[in-house]
């Protein structure tokens, strides 16, 4: 495994950090035999040897854990592993996508927010990840359509009002001629 950087300070469970080194492992040979072995053992059950949903599940959530830590390195071969194993998940899509954002990957980012728009319909949050990458692109006008349509969006989500908040404070900043 590549040496970390400074932070992201490495996992101490040798399970997480086998399994991580087989999801690059998947990612680096895109052999299936790779990927099954990040999954092993298999649960009962599993005549295919396939992942089940409950295995999947743990991946996806030891990298929203990672994430939460803010190792972003170590939660990205977890979250790309995901997405390129179901890639019509939008939750996996949206990972990965994040993980991308804070790894300064805007343009692989981008494409991971908009796969999870594709299979997951409109997201508030999503459409403001893709904005605030669109911006870091260069791209100011999809970058504020992205922004909008997040604004309208979010008004028919329950709780959505921090988020209202922080479009309206990016678009804001924008119209004034700052660049974020």
């Amino acid at each position: 495994m590549s040496n970390p950087m400074p932070h992201d300070p490495q996992p101490q469970d040798p399970n997480l950090l086998a399994l991580v080194e087989a999801c690059n492992t998947h990612l680096r040979n895109s052999d299936v035999s790779e990927l099954r072995r990040a999954f092993e053992p298999p649960l009962p059950g599993d005549a295919n040897g396939q992942p089940s949903p409950d295995q999947l599940e743990i991946v996806y959530q030891t990298a929203c854990r990672l994430c939460d830590e803010g190792n972003f390195r170590f939660a990205t071969a977890l979250a790309l592993h995901l997405a390129t194993y179901c890639p019509k998940e939008p939750r996996f899509n949206l990972i990965a996508g994040t993980c991308m954002q804070h790894l300064g990957a805007h343009a692989n980012a981008s494409k991971f927010y908009c796969f999870a728009l594709i299979n997951g319909g409109d997201n508030p949050a999503v459409l403001f990840r893709l904005g605030e990458c669109l911006l870091a692109l260069g791209d100011k006008a999809n970058a504020e359509k992205a922004l909008d349509a997040a604004f309208e969006v979010a008004r028919e989500v329950e709780g959505a009002t921090p988020l209202q908040s922080a479009v309206q404070d990016l678009l804001g900043s924008l119209a004034k001629g700052a660049t974020p």
